[in-house]
């Protein structure tokens, strides 16, 4: 459930007081009196919450100096509006607010237990991990062995044993016992790879879905300060093993929906599982523990990337505690029941993210 902004937490004589009073102003009672009652109204109560939660949730202090920068550059409510309903549509979606979208079905079956060699084949062969990490980026195949053999063939959230690895050794060794409960697992992308898949056009021009994730890279550039063409996501890079985890399907599905997120502790690669519903954690069996530590089994396999984990957390808890998760699942759940738009002009917000839904969607 949405929650409104707590009290303004910064110096009152710094500029980022003043920004976050405006977003406090935005959400105030006073400043939505005369605001269209309509649930798929983009009303400024929402904007003002998820410019709040922008800064107050930014992974980096200078994430949170660019928010107030943009704050302050905008003059009128309805221009500040603008900048959150732009978050909304770049920021927000891109770290993989799924909800009924089910981006993956767009993309294709998501990918489920691959056929791969028997652990024992390549488990402490170099020269195979070696090969495996130059063709990560290029084969998916590749990329899942990666994920499994560094996260010792178990999901990360709930030590579950890869099914499809069980039924491998049960070819070979009929009596092979899994050391854990057995469950399917997938790859899950921290930065979903849909954002870099049809990027060019049949003319070889750059097509509207590379508009759209070159201007939401772009935003998480200022957000989280992740430079894209540094770190290799661009492209096929995506696919980076440091971009992915090892999941249960369940685990998968509440990550992607941004209701699943790590939260860091002061131990290097160890936080704790959060959930902005605490009766989803009853879809993760058999989740032993809420505080997991990622590791490798290998030094040559790099563990998932504490950066990228951090702002997929920044963007679940801005996401839920703003209220934008909620009112973009209520506008496809409206576009699902309403035949046409309104005649008065009133789903004019619903129709400028179903747009750029369509952008995601199309490719």
């Amino acid at each position: 459930m949405p929650r409104p902004l707590p009290e303004n937490p910064y110096p009152p004589d710094s500029l980022h007081f003043r920004a976050y009073n405006r977003c406090l102003e935005l959400e105030s009672p006073a400043e939505n009196s005369s605001n269209e009652g309509s649930g798929l109204k983009f009303s400024l109560e929402l904007c003002g919450r998820i410019l709040g939660y922008m800064m107050l949730e930014a992974p980096t202090s200078e994430g949170c100096d660019n928010v107030q920068k943009e704050i302050d550059s905008l003059e009128t409510d309805e221009a500040l509006r603008d900048l959150a309903r732009f978050y909304a549509t770049y920021f927000l979606r891109l770290c993989n607010i799924t909800l009924c979208i089910t981006v993956r079905k767009a993309k294709g079956p998501a990918p489920g237990s691959s056929s791969h060699p028997s652990r024992n084949s390549f488990d402490d062969a170099e020269e195979t991990i070696m090969f495996l990490m130059e063709e990560a980026p290029k084969s998916n195949s590749a990329l899942k062995q990666l994920a499994r053999k560094r996260d010792n063939y178990r999901c990360v959230v709930t030590g579950a044993y890869d099914g499809g690895t069980l039924q491998k050794e049960r070819k070979s060794d009929p009596t092979f016992e899994p050391p854990a409960v057995p469950q399917f697992t997938q790859v899950a992308h921290i930065f979903p790879d849909s954002s870099n898949q049809g990027l060019v056009g049949p003319d070889g021009s750059a097509s509207k879905k590379a508009e759209y994730s070159a201007t939401a890279w772009a935003v998480v550039e200022r957000f989280g300060l992740v430079d894209v063409l540094a770190e290799s996501l661009n492209g096929p890079d995506i696919h980076r093993v440091e971009n992915v985890l090892t999941m249960s399907l369940n685990a998968h599905e509440l990550f992607d929906r941004l209701q699943l997120w790590f939260e860091a502790t002061d131990v290097p690669n160890t936080y704790n599982l959060c959930s902005n519903d605490e009766a989803n954690f009853g879809f993760l069996y058999p989740l032993k523990s809420r505080q997991v530590t990622l590791t490798s089994t290998d030094q040559m396999i790099p563990v998932p990337n504490s950066h990228y984990l951090k702002i997929h957390a920044a963007c679940a808890k801005v996401a839920h505690l703003s209220g934008a998760a909620e009112y973009l699942e209520t506008i496809l759940n409206e576009s699902e029941e309403r035949p046409v738009l309104a005649s008065d002009g009133g789903s004019a917000d619903m129709l400028s993210f179903l747009l750029a839904r369509t952008v995601v969607a199309a490719h």
